[in-house]
């Protein structure tokens, strides 16, 4: 079952612990997705270097596949790179809309 969460109070939960919550959000998130139908590996990859990358490309991809957003896949990948909080709302809002 997918979780409707305030996409403002994500990113400021994540800004005050820095980055803390942001991991325990991808793993719930994460589990979400895959309770859908989504296959995304474990998330220990997170802590891996490099496997780091592999592990938000297919969390990004499963994302894509079960919310179906308007934005592009590639973009969100980028954007989440540079700027991880505009990526945060975005996967957020497209979620709330499944929940």
């Amino acid at each position: 079952m997918v979780k409707e969460r305030n996409p403002i109070t994500v990113i400021i939960l994540m800004m005050v612990t820095c980055g803390i919550y942001g991991l325990y959000w991808m793993i719930q998130t994460k589990n979400e997705i895959n309770e859908k139908g989504g296959d995304i590996p474990t998330a220990w990859l997170i802590i891996v270097p490099i496997a780091n990358f592999y592990w938000l490309w297919k969390y990004v991809e499963q994302w894509h596949a079960i919310a179906k957003p308007e934005q592009e896949l590639m973009m969100v990948v980028i954007v989440y790179l540079i700027f991880s909080p505009l990526a945060i709302y975005w996967i957020q809002e497209a979620l709330n809309k499944l929940a």
